[in-house]
């Protein structure tokens, strides 16, 4: 219960951030980004970029290895999320 509950509200959190994002660029206009997908965009950009991270923090890497990783993985991760966005037809 508390998983859901956690990533429920990181969902919210995201939202703003994305929805603030999508507003200042191109991105707007793609169906990801629209108001009734922007949920389940967040839920995609958090499961993709940030949830590895996450659980190698808690249970396999010292944090020496994961800080060394994170910019090139996340620079990878986010790249990939953004051109799904612009292929897909809905978030």
């Amino acid at each position: 219960m508390l998983i859901l509950r956690s990533r429920s509200f990181s969902t919210e959190i995201a939202v703003p951030y994305l929805s603030e994002i999508a507003q200042s660029d191109q991105l707007g206009s793609l169906p990801a980004f629209a108001p009734e997908h922007l949920a389940a965009t967040a839920r995609f950009f958090l499961d993709l970029v940030t949830l590895s991270f996450t659980f190698r923090a808690l249970f396999v890497v010292n944090p020496e290895t994961l800080h060394a990783e994170v910019g090139p993985e996340v620079a990878r991760s986010v790249a990939f999320f953004l051109a799904a966005c612009r292929h897909s037809s809905v978030g």
